[in-house]
């Protein structure tokens, strides 16, 4: 049952972003043949892009959610902390810099730990790309903290945060919030989906604070 109703959960999302490139390509096919305006034929192809994107960000987080469920590749290795972490930062303060934010590393531990090292990159890739994505201005920052029963990671930025009704549904999948801020930044609604049962497979959890 769970399984059909998935089926039809995503048949369902599909089915919007496909309609729009289907009469985007025509509309730009009518426009070539009657000689239309050039601008007229980059906008609809531009549309018909954005949501050709659109699907192959789904088909990868669907892919993620996948292996996240079946448990693909969790085999656990040992991970410098310090490192993983430098690593992550590296990847990512460019793509900061892009959207005129500050990323800063706060991780002095230098632990080694045992975990599924493709688990907990996807975790930690998609909270910073969330981060960046919802914060308009100021600062997302990466660490880590050392506590009694293991190493806490932790993503914090200065975006919008979320309403307390939003909160109880984030890992809901293809749950998106309603508010408009959100509604601006194209998402599949899977991706904090996937995180949350990525850190189930690997025996962790995932907690949420915003205001």
């Amino acid at each position: 049952d769970e399984r059909d109703e998935f089926i039809a959960v995503v048949s369902h999302e599909l089915r919007t972003p496909v309609a729009i490139v289907e009469g985007a390509l025509s509309n730009s096919l009518f426009a070539v043949e009657k000689g239309a305006d050039t601008s007229m034929i980059k906008s609809a192809l531009s549309d018909a892009h954005d949501q050709a994107m659109y699907l192959a960000k789904m088909v990868n987080d669907l892919s993620a959610l996948s292996r996240a469920q079946r448990g693909i590749n969790m085999e656990s290795e040992a991970i410098n902390v310090k490192e993983f972490m430098q690593d992550l930062y590296n990847n990512y303060s460019n793509q900061a810099a892009q959207a005129n934010l500050q990323l800063n590393l706060d991780s002095q531990t230098n632990a080694t730990i045992e975990v599924s090292h493709v688990a907990l990159e996807e975790i930690m890739q998609n909270l910073i790309t969330n981060a960046i994505k919802y914060t308009k201005e100021g600062t997302v920052t990466i660490g880590t903290k050392s506590k009694p029963e293991g190493i806490e990671f932790y993503v914090k930025d200065t975006g919008i945060g979320l309403s307390k009704s939003d909160q109880a549904h984030i890992f809901q999948r293809f749950w998106r919030s309603e508010d408009y801020r959100t509604r601006e930044t194209n998402g599949t609604g899977l991706g904090l989906h996937v995180v949350e049962q990525l850190a189930c497979k690997i025996g962790t959890a995932i907690k949420l604070e915003s205001r």
